[in-house]
């Protein structure tokens, strides 16, 4: 069988070489051969064909993907905002409707903090011309307007980027004549008039430190709160009852979308929300109370020669705070638009502390307005009986367990001793041999015991925040040999049982603190969490919440207890250490505490003078604490302060 070469089959290539050699046929068909290639007959050869043009135009075109779908991302993600803000900022204008601020009320009903209109200018960095040169312009328009230096408004409307999709402030507290002036002439895209809500304090004087202040929202807060709550030029609450409601108080802000034209006058409202105003706060505070208090204490700081006081007036059945004082203070309008460096500075740096709320967030040394509580401690413990004598010789001498040729001496105030006191003698004239014995233990009294004592100040609700409506409330401390070991690495001893009993050695409590356990006395033994807010509601009394009175802890003695004590302090202003002038002036009976603490005696720093009470002495409604810093003895000081509230409470309410 003849095999194929290259697609010839041999019979062909035989027959046509016969042709071609025998003459004849070739002449007959010379024709063919003239006009026919030799291989017309066969099929066409096969050959490989490179891939590399393919992969270099697939390469081209992945690359070219590569770089649209990069470019697509850059312009979604990256420049999303800004160029949606472009697109619509030709045509669009978004306002912030702002929400008005809840206001405030004293318990009588008269208005102590209320609202008013500040005027912003905002730069939004995304709606502003890319054109540098453009943007230029628009900034010397604006700064023209507003008599500012173009570069300072440059610099504040482009501090965050030009991406940035949000208003910033670049002028704040505008004068109302040149805002409107702005408003009218204004035809710069990306810089508007923001007509933002700020405070004003219509009485600051006696309750600024207790109101708190608004301000301008942080980084870090703006942050932490995120743009759907916040503008990033709203006001905060920042301090005091600004701070603790302000959930509340601030209500939402709404908005309005408005088309306009290339001369950025409105066309058209495309969309709206309303904003929803804040709720208003009735505040337990009575406002000529504490005016009062105010008063009173101010000129024991004057009488005294001290800078620094505070005082509590609270009801005793409820825990509701009638008034708080802290002095001195400070006017938080100052703070309200937005306070100088200068004037901020001064007050951080006033040794007398301005900013910081002395009622509740300061812990002091108590000295003997502690003792009632260990009265009660050493009773219901029966430790002592209300028959039970001590001799107060003026002083306790205690030899040392280790060399008893080592004698600690633990003084009263009286150099020559009160001689014999029973429980109630030793309340009404403070001595503190007494609770010196009580507290720690002399002779064949046992004494209480660090422990014991520690169990019975924190049933009074000392060494915790009370838990009242502010924030940054002071815990005060409760010492224990624990505490003193970390503090010292020394050991606890008798000593500073002795001292932890007459209100020293560490103890220290806030006139908040002191105020509330002296109304656990006062009420029969239920201690309240304080409060000063009694009522949250709308503008329009469609919606009321009522604040209930709170309880920590009740039954904390028996009642003949309690009584002991309560009549123990009524003899402290009939006929001991504040005795007479409070029975004098006060149109009801008043039982109470006087207290002298020492700061810090070696470098010949006055004590804390220290008063605290109850009235009407039958029928408590009302507590006191007056502290006077650093000014000398409690009955010297406080307690004519406390006479002065006592006085105008029960003459006028």
């Amino acid at each position: 069988m003849a095999r194929v070469r290259f697609n010839y089959h041999p019979n062909k290539l035989l027959r046509r070489a016969k042709l071609h050699a025998g003459g004849g046929l070739a002449k007959h068909e010379a024709w063919a051969d003239a006009i026919l290639p030799a291989d017309a007959e066969a099929a066409p050869v096969e050959e490989q064909i490179s891939r590399r043009p393919l992969l270099l135009l697939m390469s081209l075109l992945l690359i070219v993907m590569v770089v649209l779908a990069v470019r697509l991302a850059l312009l979604q993600l990256l420049e999303g905002e800004r160029n949606a803000a472009l697109a619509d900022g030709n045509r669009l204008r978004t306002e912030v409707t702002r929400a008005q601020r809840g206001v405030m009320y004293d318990r009588n009903g008269s208005l102590i903090a209320r609202n008013q209109p500040t005027f912003d200018i905002t730069a939004t960095p995304s709606q502003l011309p890319r054109n540098k040169d453009e943007r230029l312009k628009q900034y010397t328009v604006a700064a023209g307007l507003l008599g500012v230096s173009v570069g300072e408004l440059q610099k504040k409307a482009e501090q965050k980027g030009l991406l940035h999709g949000q208003p910033l402030l670049v002028a704040s507290a505008v004068p109302r004549d040149k805002a409107l002036a702005f408003e009218s002439a204004n035809t710069v895209s990306g810089i508007a008039l923001d007509i933002n809500i700020a405070r004003q304090y219509l009485d600051s004087g006696s309750l600024g430190s207790l109101l708190g202040y608004t301000g301008r929202i942080s980084a870090e807060e703006y942050a932490a709160k995120g743009p759907t709550e916040y503008q990033q030029t709203d006001y905060i609450g920042k301090n005091g009852l600004e701070r603790e409601y302000e959930t509340v108080l601030r209500g939402s802000n709404g908005s309005e979308q408005t088309e306009v034209d290339v001369q950025q006058r409105p066309v058209k409202v495309l969309a709206s929300k309303p904003s929803v105003a804040g709720q208003n706060l009735t505040l337990t505070i009575d406002k000529g109370l504490q005016d009062e208090l105010v008063k009173s204490i101010q000129t024991q700081l004057t009488a005294s020669g001290s800078g620094r006081g505070a005082g509590v007036v609270l009801n005793p059945k409820t825990g509701e705070i009638l008034a708080m004082a802290s002095l001195p203070g400070y006017d938080n309008n100052s703070f309200a638009t937005g306070i100088s460096s200068g004037d901020y500075a001064a007050l951080l740096n006033n040794s007398n502390q301005p900013l910081f709320n002395k009622a509740f967030q300061g812990a002091y040394p108590v000295g003997s307005i502690i003792k009632p509580l260990v009265a009660a401690a050493a009773l219901s413990e029966k430790v002592v009986t209300p028959e039970t004598t001590v001799d107060d010789s003026g002083s306790l001498k205690i030899p040392n367990i280790y060399d008893p040729s080592i004698i600690y001496t633990y003084r009263s105030y009286e150099s020559g001793g009160l001689g014999p006191v029973n429980m109630r003698r030793a309340i009404a004239l403070s001595s503190n041999v007494f609770f010196y014995t009580v507290g720690g233990g002399f002779g064949s009294i046992k004494g209480l015991g660090v422990t014991k004592l520690n169990a019975w100040y924190q049933k009074f609700g000392l060494g915790s925040a009370t838990g009242i409506d502010l924030p940054a409330e002071a815990n005060g401390l409760v010492p224990s040999p624990d505490s003193k070991k970390k503090a010292t690495g020394e050991v606890w001893t008798v000593g500073d049982t002795y001292n932890t009993s007459v209100g020293q050695g560490g103890l220290m409590a806030s006139p908040l603190q002191m105020a509330t356990a002296t109304a656990a006395i006062a009420n029969g033994g239920t201690l309240y969490r304080p409060y000063l807010v009694s009522k949250i509601s709308k503008d329009d009394g469609s919606e009321t919440q009522t604040v209930k009175p709170s309880i920590t802890q009740k039954n904390i003695a028996t009642q003949p207890v309690l009584n002991l004590v309560r009549s123990s302090m009524r003899d402290v202003v009939a006929s001991g250490t504040a005795c007479c002038k409070i029975e004098q002036e006060v149109p009801v009976k008043v039982a109470g505490k006087t207290g002298t603490a020492e700061t810090d005696p070696i470098n010949n720093k006055k004590p804390h003078a220290w008063f605290t009470s109850f009235a009407p002495f039958d029928d408590p409604r009302v507590v006191t604490v007056i502290l006077i810093e650093n000014s000398g003895e409690g009955a010297q000081y406080a307690a004519p302060a406390t006479r002065e509230v006592l006085k105008w409470y029960f003459t006028n309410r």
